[in-house]
């Protein structure tokens, strides 16, 4: 079943476009990886999809189960953990996903992630890939159907980026959760994807 239809996408700076007559189906519970080189508009085609950007031709078409009952429909997880607010707990951190959440959802999704026990420290207090991890709960814990992945274990080291890609593909598999993710690497497309799409 289709959740998410791009149909002759178009997105231009200027006189210069970016996107042109991209087109992309995504099933439910697919993991897409979306490749291509740098500034061919992987990342743009992700924001337009998520909403963060509007100005486009072209059209989006959503399941409208996307839309029920939660409060982020699109959550996003960067390659940089700088969304993250220095302030707050990693508890707090993930708590503000959702007016709604419990604690027993946000302890759960802390626990997914491996740092249920690092949930009152601060992030200038754990490493780049726990920053990660925490963005990663923050984004699950949305109880969104979709998560937008832009290139987001790029900066950390292999063993790391390794367990993470499959911690977001087992976690994702295993609660139904339609992934589109921006990537350079074809390896991690090959270990995460169910289909790998070019631009």
């Amino acid at each position: 079943m289709k959740l998410i239809e791009v149909k002759g996408l178009k997105k231009s700076f200027g006189s210069e476009y970016l996107l042109k007559d991209f087109s992309l189906d995504i099933g439910e519970g697919e993991i897409v990886a979306v490749m291509g080189p740098s500034g061919i508009g992987k990342s743009t085609l992700l924001n337009i999809i998520g909403g963060l950007d509007k100005e486009y031709e072209g059209s989006i078409s959503y399941d409208p189960r996307i839309f029920d009952g939660i409060d982020v429909p699109f959550p996003f997880v960067f390659q940089e953990s700088e969304s993250l607010l220095p302030w707050k707990t990693v508890e707090d951190n993930v708590r503000i996903a959702g007016r709604r959440l419990t604690q027993d959802e946000i302890d759960d999704a802390l626990k997914s992630v491996g740092l249920y026990e690092h949930r009152h420290k601060k992030p200038g207090e754990l490493s780049g890939g726990m920053k990660q991890r925490v963005s990663l709960a923050r984004a699950l814990v949305c109880r969104s159907r979709v998560l937008l992945l832009d290139e987001p274990f790029a900066s950390l080291d292999s063993e790391m980026r390794t367990r993470l890609q499959l911690l977001v593909k087992d976690l994702c598999k295993s609660k139904g959760i339609t992934v589109i993710m921006v990537t350079h690497d074809i390896a991690e497309a090959e270990a995460m994807a169910d289909r790998i799409v070019s631009i």
